[in-house]
């Protein structure tokens, strides 16, 4: 089921994906001096850039998984580091670690339902390199306190910022406030162009590493010869111009989309807030909160369980590849080579690496008493339940009152 953003496609979109046909660039790369080479990569980098408060944004063919990978390389990091990442997540920040050849640490999350700051702290080694702060379901992590362990130690903060674009954090965009920040625009996110991502960062030579490993190993834009310096060998994620094309017309949607999400959110939180027994997630910025979900805590698993299955939707825990115990592939260590890497690798020398269920017992515990309605986000694996983009006021809040009855009935019974 789609985002926000799927539901709003119409004109506008295919307005300028015609403009680009018409032009006949289908590519990033046209010439400057012909009016109709529109430069809509570039430009939905430049805008969306400026959103998150830095200089530089990089559009990717790929989504939030390529563009994780590609920030990690960046960084330099690789075989024999260590980089720490929620136990609640998309399976892809694991997997981005895993395939740089560095090894994910699991972290506890907290009442955010993101990263817990004191158990990162915890978990810090010599081998750390990063921590990948990851917003999930639309709302950001404790980004101060997490900056500022990463600062201590001298380490980057990589913001995931994959279900969180148009989030902010202390009246900035998410993915500007680290070291480097990623979106995805695939079809379940806040804007989409059918698949892609995007990564910005205020810091020039990481820009500029990040888009030589995108293009072939070329230097930003491919300028001053026809075959600029190379820096190193780089593989293709190029954006095309289609897809910057149908950004470009979502993203002038993003504040209407934003303002709907809340409004009906806010209806729903109204409906639901002197519920005994009942309680929301906590948000380390309210105000910067997306509102692509309303997360309800309840007093025991059962019972969250009972509710769940009435109304025909799902806890937390039961939310697949975003829970680290339903990852099979990352608690048995598969990779596609089969040998293991980075597990198994000369320069990954000290004691053996396990994943195993049960051992992040606070992330497991919250999630399994844990419900997320969707408002504006329909997905069969996080949030069944919820409220569509387009549905209105009323529809928010008869929703609301549908969740509440069920709910003050196992609550009552308990």
């Amino acid at each position: 089921m789609p985002g926000p953003g799927v539901e709003l496609i119409g004109e506008e979109e295919i307005a300028e994906v015609l403009e680009v046909l018409s032009s006949r660039f289908l590519s990033r790369y046209g010439p400057s001096d012909d009016p109709t080479f529109g430069a809509k990569c570039r430009r939905v980098e430049q805008e969306i850039a400026a959103l998150a408060g830095v200089k530089h944004g990089l559009g990717l063919s790929s989504g939030g998984s390529g563009g994780l990978w590609l920030s990690l390389l960046g960084l330099g990091i690789g075989p024999g580091d260590e980089v720490i990442v929620p136990g609640f997540t998309f399976v892809a920040t694991i997997s981005a670690v895993v395939y740089a050849r560095a090894v994910p640490v699991l972290a506890e999350i907290d009442d955010t339902f993101n990263l817990s700051p004191s158990d990162v702290e915890a978990r810090i080694t010599p081998r750390t390199r990063a921590i990948i702060a990851v917003h999930m379901l639309g709302a950001p992590a404790r980004l101060s306190e997490l900056k500022a362990i990463a600062d201590r130690h001298g380490i980057a903060l990589i913001e995931d910022c994959a279900q969180a674009f148009g989030a902010s954090y202390g009246g900035r965009g998410v993915g500007g406030i680290g070291t480097i920040g990623v979106y995805s625009f695939n079809e379940y996110k806040t804007i989409t162009c059918g698949d892609g991502g995007m990564i910005v960062t205020d810091d020039e030579s990481l820009y500029e590493r990040c888009f030589a490993m995108h293009d072939q190993g070329h230097a930003p834009d491919r300028l001053g010869s026809r075959y600029a310096a190379r820096p190193f060998l780089g593989m293709n994620f190029r954006m095309t111009e289609l897809s910057g094309a149908v950004l470009l017309a979502q993203l002038r949607k993003l504040d209407a989309i934003r303002s709907h999400l809340r409004a009906n959110k806010a209806i729903v939180k109204s409906v639901l807030a002197d519920l005994p027994g009942l309680e929301f997630r906590a948000l380390a910025d309210a105000d910067g909160d997306l509102a692509t979900h309303c997360v309800v805590v309840l007093p025991s698993a059962a019972i969250a369980r009972e509710i769940a299955a009435e109304i025909g939707s799902i806890t937390l825990a039961e939310s697949g590849w975003h829970v680290y115990t339903n990852m099979e592939h990352v608690l048995e260590k598969r990779t596609v080579t089969g040998k293991g890497c980075p597990f198994d690798c000369p320069s990954f020398s000290h004691e053996e690496v396990v994943y195993q269920r049960g051992m992040l017992p606070r992330t497991d515990e919250l999630l399994a008493r844990s419900i997320s309605i969707g408002i504006g986000v329909f997905d069969a694996n996080l949030a069944p339940f919820g409220v569509r983009m387009r549905d209105d006021a009323e529809v928010a809040r008869a929703r609301a009152v549908e969740f509440r009855e069920v709910a003050a009935r196992h609550l009552a019974a308990r």
